[in-house]
């Protein structure tokens, strides 16, 4: 899997930042990017032996879609969600649980084999995966974003490329 450095990851997503284009970049292909996440969802219900729940672009059109891979299919208490987006060949991976996490329970875990098969999938089809705390950070970009998204605490870096609407 690419798992992008702080600064490999800042520089990709400056250079994506097209203010013209707030959904897809310019050379966008809906086609291509659609086949290649229904490889990514057939390959990991084939390398984890299970039906992985699909969520499409319903509430966010910067975001091609969501993958999970639920616990009943792996090794641990968690479950691992990709999110897609448009941008880029961007994903982001995390472990979280299944169900609400009740205050005071013990971190989602998911073995390390199983995390390695999703990098294997992820690579394999050059997808390039964005730290998601990087992203939670305040947009500051070259967009005028938050003429079109306002939050409480301003836009972030997820909502240019994850949760545009």
């Amino acid at each position: 899997m690419t798992l992008l450095d702080e600064d490999q990851a800042w520089a990709l997503l400056r250079a994506l930042d097209d203010p013209e284009h707030l959904t897809a970049p310019a050379d966008y292909d809906a086609a291509a990017t659609a086949e290649r996440f229904d490889r990514l969802v057939e390959r990991l219900d084939a390398d984890f032996g299970c039906r992985c729940a699909v969520e499409g672009t319903a509430r966010a059109a910067s975001r091609h879609g969501v993958i999970v891979v639920p616990a009943a299919a792996l090794a641990g208490t968690g479950r691992v969600t990709l999110v897609v987006s448009n941008f880029g060949d961007l994903v982001v991976t995390s472990v979280d649980t299944p169900d609400e996490d009740p205050v005071g329970a013990a971190p989602a875990y998911v073995a390390p084999a199983d995390l390695e098969r999703v990098e294997a999938a992820l690579d394999d089809l050059g997808y390039r995966v964005v730290p998601e705390d990087l992203l939670r950070t305040t947009y500051d970009g070259a967009s005028r974003l938050a003429d079109h998204y306002t939050v409480e605490d301003g836009p972030t870096w997820w909502i240019r490329f994850f949760d545009y609407p």
